[in-house]
C-alpha cells in the first residue's frame, strides 16, 4: 500500500503536532469531501436514471452530509442550521469527541460491577 490509491487511508503511527487543528488539514478534507461528494452526485444521477427514489434519497443524504462536513471545517456559520450549530457546540475538542445529547445522564462516578452507589438522599447512606 505504498503508492496505490489507498496509501493515505487507514494509516497507523501518525502523530499530530501540538498546534494542529482542523484548518491545518483543510486541503486534505476538501479533497476527501470533493471526491465523496462527487461520488454521491454520481450515485444520485444513476438512481434517477433507474427511477430508484430510495437510492436517490440515500445518495442525496450522503451528499448533504459530506457538504456539511466541509461547511463545518470552513466555519460557514451563515449556512449552519440551528440544530447543526447546537450539535457542533457539543464537540469536546479537548478529548476530540462528540458529546451525544443526553450523555450527561451517564456522567457518574465509576464503580465496581455489582456495587451499590449510595447518595446523600439514600436512607442507607
Amino acid at each position: 500500500m505504498s503508492s496505490g490509491p489507498l496509501a493515505r487511508f487507514g494509516r497507523v503511527g501518525v502523530q499530530r503536532g501540538a498546534e494542529c487543528a482542523l484548518q491545518a488539514h483543510y486541503a486534505e478534507l476538501q479533497a476527501l469531501c470533493d471526491a465523496l461528494g462527487h461520488a454521491a452526485q454520481q450515485e444520485m444521477a444513476d438512481a434517477i436514471e433507474r427511477d430508484d427514489e430510495v437510492a436517490r434519497e440515500r445518495a442525496y443524504g450522503k451528499w448533504l452530509g459530506v457538504r456539511g462536513i466541509l461547511r463545518a471545517v470552513e466555519a460557514r456559520t451563515d449556512e449552519w442550521t440551528p440544530v447543526e450549530l447546537h450539535m457542533l457546540e457539543r464537540i469536546d475538542w479537548e478529548h476530540e469527541q462528540f458529546r451525544f445529547p443526553g450523555i450527561e445522564a451517564f456522567d457518574v462516578a465509576v464503580s465496581e460491577p455489582g456495587a451499590v452507589a449510595l447518595t446523600e438522599s439514600d436512607p442507607r447512606g
